[in-house]
């Protein structure tokens, strides 16, 4: 059966690639509402002033509860930008049921935290499907830019480059990103950029982001392609582009 990609997580879509900052709260993948597989992991994002206490989590566990079913996950390092975001890995100590919906008690560990993504729910919640997605993603075609946005808005400068995906997999999915300038300058970067519908932004709005890029600087995106369950495409070439200049 074609597996297709699905829609996922967005940190960072089309219109907030042109709208105000995001805000201080956390994000995650997958995206709170969608169907996931039993042998999922979640990445839980801090944004501005949740960063540090996202990144304080890092070897500690926090809950998923369903109404007859309790499971910890285990916050593992994972990634931090440069422009006030960073993502840690919630890997399941255990198993998940299939069709049950599970709820993420990240007020435990972060009170009064603000929840930015999925449903307008107080906590994230998610649905297991039948069972484990046993496949990694697999390439369909080479990713490419397809075009810079640069936009002004009253805190500032939003500047993104927008990543066409072409994916085959089953469960949602997010790229590691590794970005270096292609001649001397900035330090190399890396962070994760979630997909949906089979595009990515790489870039940063005006308060925060996942990449700093300089005013038409050149540079060179290495990409890997994960699914839910951690499972990783094969090696596909990099991309080079320039940042919107001004």
């Amino acid at each position: 059966m074609l597996r297709i990609l699905v829609p996922l997580l967005v940190l960072l879509c089309a219109s907030s690639a042109s709208a105000q900052c995001l805000g201080d709260g956390v994000q995650l993948f997958p995206t709170p509402g969608a169907i996931v597989p039993t042998n999922t992991r979640f990445l839980l994002e801090g944004v501005g002033t949740a960063r540090p206490q996202v990144t304080a989590l890092v070897g500690k566990k926090l809950r998923l509860v369903a109404d007859k079913h309790v499971v910890e996950v285990k916050a593992q390092r994972g990634w931090e930008s440069s422009l006030g975001r960073a993502t840690v890995i919630l890997k399941v100590l255990g198993k998940l049921e299939p069709d049950t919906r599970y709820t993420l008690r990240v007020d435990e560990a972060i009170p009064n935290v603000m929840v930015l993504n999925g449903p307008s729910t107080v906590l994230p919640e998610w649905r297991t499907g039948k069972g484990p997605d046993s496949f990694a993603p697999k390439w369909l075609k080479r990713p490419a830019v397809s075009e810079g946005i640069l936009r002004r808005t009253p805190q500032g400068t939003a500047r993104f480059v927008r990543l066409n995906l072409s994916l085959r997999e089953e469960s949602p999915a997010y790229l590691v990103v590794k970005l270096e300038p292609r001649r001397p300058g900035p330090s190399v970067q890396q962070y994760v950029v979630p997909v949906h519908n089979n595009t990515a932004y790489i870039g940063h709005e005006a308060c925060s982001g996942t990449f700093a890029m300089e005013d038409g600087r050149s540079y060179r995106a290495k990409i890997e392609a994960f699914d839910a369950a951690g499972q990783v495409a094969p090696a596909t070439p990099p991309v080079d582009f320039e940042a919107p200049a001004e």
